[in-house]
């Protein structure tokens, strides 16, 4: 930036409000919401780590879609796409948008087979050790718990640059308020929490992006309409500011550096997903019949957030750099670091904008960390604590490590945002670099659960071969291209897209390879897990440990060496049952049939046919194509918003009228 204070428009003393303030209103209607469920509702948070860790699996489809929405709407989200439409045009929000859409539709498959063969479980890992063990677990354990902190460390460093860019409040301090705020609500409601405060953060995420849409497209006096926006962009077009693009225009989808951009998110958002313990808790949590439908709904609705928010945003800086409003000249590191959409809220709407901007951004971080948050307790408390430490902990020592765990990522998130932030890493950088770091573990936790011939070798060596040549392919290739290894140059998107393509790519390789080289499972009894089974046929081990095996059309518990026949035990009484399959036959080849069809659409017609038929034409948008672009961004948004804000709503109807009989019932 050409001033380092030019988008400072409000003070440190408004940043500490607006960030405090809001976090203490949240924490606040958290425990009046909580304490409402846990006295008058069917469920309470504090009797069960069934329902603080996993909602008691009962989440419904439209709140699963919404929490979907608020979840994978990162920080990484809003300003990304943003930034992308601003270097490559319309372009930044159809590649962010397929490539995103695709991950949660992907893992709707995952979604149904967890409820079909592995309905008790609390974690990923928790599914490896029943089938590969111990050591396989502890790999992929280490894979989610190191996944949760570079995730989040995305998500602050992107909101809290933002946030001292425009009000200077001190970035260090920031980290650690906005986990303050996020462990506070946690604590009061568990996971079910995070599902509220998911679906309130989306509705306030959805009236700002229609503030912004409606300020671009009809009530700015500098921009005001589809028609002028195409007009401004067509002259900054002429002024080589779209060097990256065909042509240097705002208006084609041919573009190789947006496209390498494009891979190298594909590639991160993949191994976000997989190795990401927040996103496999939203399958747990969730109502076992309605669970796929829960995650097409919110991939759809998702969709429409990077392409709205890029088409208004990131076009709308596009238009406006240079001008009397948008005075300041974004320099790369300002690009890299997520201020394209600040710089647009401020030119449209001066400090109401900025201040939109930082209660959005809170929203999305807020929402995300809690995710993430949860996720990396429920791994310190069922793969740590409960697999290696006490596995006979009773459900109130369990809720208080799971309490702890939340304290312990905390802290361990604030310190390295700080270490990332010290070393000039950026959200950029992060986002380049995550599919080379986890990517490795992508496709062999893929494979082990939907892969019933994956092999316990396979799994225990692909995500470190996986890593190794990744990291590997990385550094060689940055110093081969850049002559020199830096962070400059290690975020660099050809030199970071080499190392995301080997990790992911040997990881692939590896696990079908080893599975038909050394094809044995389970090869040693000592070592084999299990996901707690709370069935009365369940057996224990003498290391105290019970092994359902699953099979294609029934579960039961299989004796294994060692194994004390006809024992059995409930180890936590307060615990309700969880059987490990939800599914019928029938409901599974309904959920199977609706998950591979929203993932053919996604990736045959979002994916493949919309941009690459764009981009293989080279077509330049026309004024009329580009009013039916902004037409269909609109309409999406709609029907996201519909989807997200509406539908849980009518689904918790007889949720909220009991509660208010009961109220009324105490009250008189």
């Amino acid at each position: 930036m050409s001033d380092a204070g030019t988008l400072q428009v409000l003070t440190p003393g408004t940043g500490y409000g607006l960030v405090v303030g809001l976090g203490v209103a949240f924490t606040v209607i958290m425990i009046f919401l909580t304490s409402l469920q846990n006295r008058y509702g069917r469920h309470n948070t504090f009797k069960s780590t069934e329902e603080f860790n996993a909602a008691s699996r009962s989440i419904k489809p439209g709140m699963i879609a919404a929490g979907i929405v608020s979840s994978w709407t990162h920080a990484t989200t809003l300003l990304t796409s943003c930034m992308l439409a601003y270097l490559y045009g319309v372009s930044g929000g159809l590649w962010y948008g397929a490539v995103g859409t695709f991950q949660t539709m992907l893992f709707a498959v995952t979604a149904f087979r967890i409820k079909e063969r592995s309905n008790n479980a609390h974690t990923f890992p928790e599914i490896v050790l029943a089938k590969h063990g111990k050591l396989a677990h502890k790999i992929y354990t280490v894979f989610g718990l190191i996944t949760n902190v570079i995730n989040g460390s995305a998500l602050l460093t992107g909101g809290c640059g933002v946030f001292n860019a425009l009000t200077g409040m001190n970035i260090w301090a920031s980290y650690f308020i906005l986990i303050v705020v996020v462990e506070a609500y946690i604590v009061t409601g568990g996971l079910r929490s995070t599902f509220i405060c998911d679906y309130l953060h989306t509705v306030v995420l959805y009236v700002i992006i229609f503030i912004f849409m409606f300020s671009v497209y009809t009530a700015s006096p500098h921009i005001g309409s589809p028609e002028a926006l195409y007009d401004l962009l067509v002259e900054q077009s002429g002024n080589g500011h779209a060097a990256g693009t065909e042509n240097g225009s705002y208006f084609t989808v041919r573009s190789r550096d947006s496209l390498v951009f494009g891979a190298t998110i594909f590639l991160a958002g993949f191994s976000g997903v997989w190795t990401d313990q927040a996103y496999w808790q939203r399958a747990i949590a969730s109502a076992p019949h309605t669970a796929v439908k829960g995650y097409v709904l919110g991939s759809l609705a998702w969709y429409a957030v990077p392409f709205a928010m890029s088409t208004c945003m990131g076009l709308a800086a596009a238009a406006l750099q240079g001008s009397d409003v948008f005075p300041v000249t974004l320099s790369d590191a300002d690009v890299s670091a997520g201020l394209v959409a600040p710089a647009a809220a401020i030119a449209l709407l001066g400090k109401s904008g900025a201040c939109l901007i930082i209660v959005l951004l809170f929203m999305a971080v807020t929402s995300s960390t809690s995710a993430e948050s949860i996720g990396a307790s429920s791994l310190i408390t069922f793969d740590i604590y409960k697999a290696y430490i006490n596995p006979a902990a009773s459900t109130r020592r369990l809720l208080w490590v799971s309490i702890f765990g939340l304290f312990a990522y905390g802290v361990v998130l604030a310190i390295v945002s700080c270490i990332f932030h010290a070393a000039g890493i950026s959200l950029g950088w992060l986002v380049k670099i995550f599919g080379c770091l986890m990517g490795g573990g992508s496709f062999p936790i893929a494979a082990v659960v939907l892969w019933d011939r994956t092999s316990t070798f396979a799994a225990q060596a692909s995500p470190i071969l996986g890593l190794v040549s990744g990291l590997s392919a990385w550094m060689v290739t940055t110093k081969v291209r850049s002559g020199t290894i830096s962070v400059a140059t290690t975020g660099d998107s050809f030199n970071s897209l080499a190392g995301d393509c080997v990790s992911l790519g040997v990881g692939l390789v590896s696990v079908v390879l080893l599975t038909f080289l050394s094809p044995e499972k389970r090869p040693h009894a000592k070592d084999v897990g299990r996901v707690e089974s709370m069935e009365p046929s369940s057996v224990q081990s003498a290391e105290g440990v019970v092994v359902p095996v699953v099979q294609e059309d029934k579960t039961e518990a299989v004796s294994q060496p060692d194994v004390e026949a006809n024992i059995v035990e409930k180890r936590f009484s307060t615990e309700p049952y969880v059987p490990v399959s939800a599914l019928s036959k029938d409901e599974v080849k309904a959920q199977k049939r609706l998950a591979l069809g929203g993932l053919a659409f996604n990736t045959i017609g979002l994916m493949i046919l919309l941009p690459f038929t764009l981009y293989g034409t080279g077509y330049t948008f026309s004024l009329g194509f580009f009013k039916a672009y902004v037409v269909v961004a609109f309409l999406w948004i709609w029907t996201s918003a519909f989807i997200c804000v509406l539908m849980p709503i009518w689904e918790a109807r007889k949720d909220w009228t009991g509660t208010c009989k009961a109220i009324f019932r105490n009250a008189t």
